[in-house]
């Protein structure tokens, strides 16, 4: 089964969402790497002092994604689609929304990012990892351009990610809540209207965003480790 809850509404958690994290376990208990799984337990504690980051985190999503939505309505003329239901749709999706981010940054940004950045420089795993993570989603794309446009986006929203993460010393919780509340600023914002138009505008708009951060933060995100 590739869906759960399926019946709240088009949209629902995926199981292989939690495949990253159910892998990350795996390899742990193979491995035997306990600085690994404490790594993983501090970066899931919730911390007052990243608030302010948990809130960017929350907002930052929704103006990248109002950006590129409001390019691709006025631009090229591309029809609004409402995506909603009852209060019950909204609360079940959502909570799918939030699972399905745990599952994923536990792996893609919990265990695989933190072991690049041991060998290479942040900017560097950063682009490893959005590459592998692109490509996981073959089974979203509709066709091969497609699919390689939706890479480039997963490996800049990884810089980005890896941004937040740098700013809270490795705080989970601010990549996962960036990423559920991106799942949900996409079907709110571009529902319907996710094409090869949309992903060369989100392109653009998420690469400006990634050269400021690299500008800002240079430094760190191109030192290799000692």
């Amino acid at each position: 089964m590739h869906f759960i809850w399926k019946a709240a509404g088009d949209y629902s958690v995926s199981f292989t969402q939690f495949g990253p994290m159910l892998g990350t376990f795996l390899i742990i208990f193979l491995a035997g790497d306990r600085d690994a799984w404490f790594r993983i337990r501090t970066g899931l504690c919730f911390r007052k002092q990243n608030i302010p980051w948990y809130a960017m985190a929350t907002i930052v999503p929704f103006a990248l994604l109002g950006i590129s939505s409001v390019v691709l309505t006025v631009f090229f003329n591309s029809q609004y689609h409402a995506w909603g239901g009852s209060p019950v749709f909204y609360f079940l999706n959502f909570g799918a929304m939030v699972l399905g981010s745990v599952g994923e940054e536990i792996g893609w940004r919990g265990y695989l990012l933190p072991a690049l950045n041991e060998k290479a420089a942040p900017f560097s795993g950063s682009i490893i990892v959005g590459c592998l993570w692109g490509f996981w989603h073959l089974n979203y794309a509709g066709d091969v351009i497609f699919w390689l446009l939706f890479i480039v986006t997963a490996v800049e929203l990884s810089i980005i990610f890896s941004f937040f993460l740098h700013k809270t010393n490795g705080n989970l919780w601010t990549a996962i809540i960036f990423h559920a509340f991106f799942n949900l600023a996409n079907r709110m914002l571009v529902w319907e209207r996710f094409n090869t138009t949309l992903l060369l505008i989100e392109i653009a708009v998420f690469g400006v965003v990634c050269a400021i951060i690299i500008a800002v933060d240079r430094k760190r995100f191109l030192k290799k480790p000692a």
